[in-house]
């Protein structure tokens, strides 16, 4: 097997690598969006009840009060603990956005070998034609 041969079956590896690496880069950023998502939605309740607490609260019992601060409580909690699985989520997409961008290079590299030795055989047999030619003209001219 030529070294052609050889770079072309690595470039196919690694082309197969990308695909899968793509793969799994838009699944990986689908969970962040929806975990983003989901963050803003816990937000969301969080102002919600926090605005019925301040319109509200002159009205209901203490009992009922400490109900809803306590939720409150183990809703902020909750959007603490959503805030840091979205930004390690985040962190992870990065590493694999990085691990595409590494493995496109890989590639690009692959294939400007591939070219250059593909060149390189061309003038080669470039050569080898001229000089055959050379030397047919140069038998007929001498005869």
């Amino acid at each position: 097997m030529s070294s052609r041969q050889q770079l072309i079956l690595v470039k196919e590896q690694a082309e197969k690598e990308l695909r899968k690496l793509s793969e799994n880069f838009s699944r990986a950023s689908l969970y962040v969006e929806n975990e983003r998502q989901q963050l803003q939605q816990l937000q969301g309740y969080e102002t919600e009840y926090l605005q019925k607490i301040q319109q509200q609260q002159h009205r209901w019992t203490a009992a009922n009060s400490q109900r809803y601060r306590h939720f409150c409580l183990e809703l902020s909690k909750t959007i603490k603990a959503q805030q840091d699985k979205v930004s390690l989520a985040d962190q992870q997409l990065d590493g694999m956005r990085q691990s595409l961008f590494q493995q496109q290079q890989r590639i690009k590299v692959l294939t400007d070998l591939i070219e250059r030795q593909q060149r390189q055989v061309e003038k080669v047999q470039n050569q080898q034609l001229q000089k055959e030619m050379d030397d047919l003209s140069a038998r007929q001219y001498f005869k």
